[in-house]
């Protein structure tokens, strides 16, 4: 018998600490039991870092595994626990999970002839594809490209003899809109709406007439931002997983002697929470007694280039919210980001207008300034100005009417928006 055999088997070996890969895991979530008892049995007076407020009663989670604590600076045990509805495909995505295989089953079933309308089947798309994509001239490399397809293994003769190509390429080249005397990018089912912009124009005292005068440049497309948090309460799948209350996240770690902040999204961060308490002090609505939420708002904007050449270009406008966790806003997948505008440029024309009216460089640039300030006005009405005052009761999913304060956090942008 050799060596090996003769030594006696080890049980529960365990890789060593440098190759084990330990899974992400959401923060800790409140107890059933604690949401039962009373608060005095469960808090403790605890002084925060920075405190934005009196100190209260704060109210700690146990740990998770890593010894990460959610610490609340509140009276109450929290009302709506996202967290209990944290899973590991919230946190990752991971080969082999019910959520990949899910994805997985989705593109199985979608790859039927409909994926490649308006063309039939594949053959035909591969051609069609090869047609229009691959320039005007053809060269020996695009000669090349249409043997291969040919010669592909899923390429069916019978399928392209009959398709409609000239049918086809119709559908290809037309839009619903043509023909048609309406505005094509109103959509009021989806809350589109489209307002004038119009910004006063500095003219120069060597003008006949000097002294500012107001016209009207462009056409800002935009949602209603009280419509879009509305939307958000009222779905069901987000809003479990919607923040209300912020906390803190709260570590000790072994080599020091006290807890430190542990920051990674905006309802953890000490700006969400200095809202927060600005709010919970400020004197209440009148004959109201519904919990005040802060909607926290994330921007972000940047123009396209929609071709590689000329100067063809839109400026899209999108809103996050900061109350959901950065993991699931970064993925695609769970359609968090909201188109809530195109900004606009001064047109081409304002540079001949601008010629003919004497207007330098300097209040050329004032008015593309005041031409952008414009839209975010549009943008900020007084619906939203109300709601940032005095709130909106929505009945969220679970049940409690709360009254949601909007606040705007971040703004992503870019060169043009300075």
């Amino acid at each position: 018998m050799s060596l090996a055999q003769r030594r006696p088997r080890r049980q529960n070996r365990q890789l060593p600490m440098r190759f084990r890969d330990v899974l992400p895991q959401p923060p800790p979530t409140v107890p059933l039991e604690v949401c039962e008892r009373l608060l005095a049995s469960v808090g403790s007076l605890i002084s925060p870092d920075r405190p934005a407020s009196p100190v209260r009663d704060a109210f700690r989670t146990p740990p998770n595994i890593f010894g990460l604590v959610r610490q609340y600076f509140t009276s109450k045990v929290p009302s709506h626990d996202p967290e209990e509805y944290v899973s590991i495909t919230d946190l990752s995505f991971i080969p082999g999970s019910p959520e990949a295989i899910e994805r997985s089953h989705v593109l199985a079933a979608s790859t039927s002839d409909s994926q490649y309308h308006p063309y039939p089947n594949r053959s035909s798309f591969e051609l069609g594809d090869w047609y229009w994509n691959q320039g005007l001239q053809k060269s020996q490399g695009d000669y090349e490209k249409l043997l291969q397809i040919l010669g592909g293994s899923s390429f069916n003769a019978t399928d392209v003899g009959s398709t409609g190509w000239k049918k086809i390429n119709s559908q290809l080249g037309s839009n619903e809109y043509d023909g048609g005397d309406g505005e094509e990018w109103e959509d009021e089912d989806a809350g589109w709406k489209r307002t004038a912009v119009s910004i006063q124009v500095p003219y120069s005292r060597t003008t006949e007439i000097p002294g500012p005068r107001l016209h009207e440049f462009a056409h800002l497309y935009h949602r209603s931002l009280v419509a879009v948090l509305r939307e958000k309460l009222a779905n069901a799948r987000d809003d479990k997983l919607f923040h209300y209350e912020p906390y803190q996240l709260r570590w000790a770690p072994p080599h020091l002697d006290g807890e430190v902040s542990i920051y990674g999204d905006l309802y953890t961060s000490a700006a969400f929470h200095e809202a927060y308490s600005d709010l919970q002090e400020s004197p209440g609505e009148p004959a109201c007694d519904l919990p005040r939420v802060i909607a926290a708002l994330m921007f972000w904007s940047d123009a396209t280039q929609l071709t590689s050449f000329g100067n063809v270009k839109l400026w899209p406008t999108y809103m996050y919210f900061g109350n959901e966790s950065k993991y699931r806003r970064c993925k695609p997948s769970c359609n968090l980001s909201n188109h809530v505008a195109y900004f606009e440029t001064l047109p081409d024309s304002f540079k001949d207008f601008a010629g003919a009216k004497g207007i330098n460089s300097d209040c050329a640039t004032h008015c593309h300034r005041e031409f952008f300030h414009q839209q975010w006005k549009i943008l900020l009405d007084s619906e939203f100005l109300e709601a940032y005052e005095h709130g909106i009761v929505v009945l969220c999913c679970d049940g409690i009417q709360r009254r949601f304060y909007p606040r705007i956090f971040t703004y992503s942008a870019d060169y043009p928006e300075k």
